[in-house]
């Protein structure tokens, strides 16, 4: 019973990485979708299932000691698990596309499930934050500054990562956005990265340095200012107009 225990967690989280790896910003928020349970139950269900498939033609592996058998059958099924279901047995061309056809199918389409699950869930709250953090910033003042500064403070963003938020400000910046729509987008991409904590810490460093130029505010004049003119002319106009008065 240990044994399948042991097989079915291994292998749910191969599946809770997989997830957590594709949502690095806010990762709880996989908890509340249905198709990312689904996606991990089909990788535990998939460890149980080998194992049962191992003791059941008791494949022992040369391993003499039952204890050490045991433990050779139960990592055998994880990780044999989790390349079965990540196979296909052939490849169909549609279209323009290669289409897998196998066990991975069934893990793709949950995958996907899970994509639009967790995305119709986040874009909203994603909307809101980066709304709130990016008011004022200027893309054009903090498209080198504020992502620097963003992996700077993360240190460990892999090099690929890194490549691919410079392509992604790139072609932002070549756009035909307005500046704050740029602003707003930047904001978007640097949460995927760095998450709306790190990129609020960042903003609020470099606000100063980074912000918008605001024009200043011309005060609203009084009717009565408008109407005199402010110097009379006004009232000297229409006494010229009456010089009987």
């Amino acid at each position: 019973m240990v044994g399948y225990l042991v097989a079915v967690s291994l292998s749910c989280l191969v599946g809770v990485a997989e997830l957590v790896s594709r949502y690095r910003d806010r990762p709880t928020t996989l908890v509340r979708v249905p198709s990312t349970w689904a996606y991990v139950l089909i990788n535990g269900g998939a460890g149980a299932g080998s194992l049962l498939l191992l003791h059941t033609f008791g494949w022992r592996f040369g391993v003499a000691s039952a204890d050490m058998a045991s433990a050779t059958q139960v990592l055998v099924a994880s990780l044999g698990s989790m390349m079965v279901f990540r196979s296909a047995v052939f490849t169909v061309r549609v279209g323009d596309e290669d289409v897998a056809v196998g066990p991975s199918t069934l893990l793709t389409s949950l995958l996907a499930a899970a994509d639009r699950g967790v995305d119709r869930m986040q874009a909203k709250t994603r909307a809101q934050e980066a709304g709130e953090i990016m008011r004022g910033v200027s893309f054009a003042k903090s498209r080198l500054a504020l992502p620097a500064y963003c992996l700077a403070l993360l240190q460990n963003v892999p090099a690929d990562d890194q490549a691919d938020l410079r392509t992604a400000v790139d072609a932002l910046a070549g756009s035909e956005m307005t500046d704050g729509q740029m602003a707003l987008n930047l904001g978007l991409l640097l949460m995927n990265v760095a998450g709306p904590d790190v990129l609020r810490s960042a903003v609020d460093t470099l606000r100063d340095e980074i912000m918008a130029d605001v024009p200043p505010r011309v005060p609203a004049q009084r009717d009565g200012q408008a109407r005199a003119g402010g110097d009379g002319e006004p009232h000297a106009e229409m006494a010229r107009s009456n010089p009987d008065r």
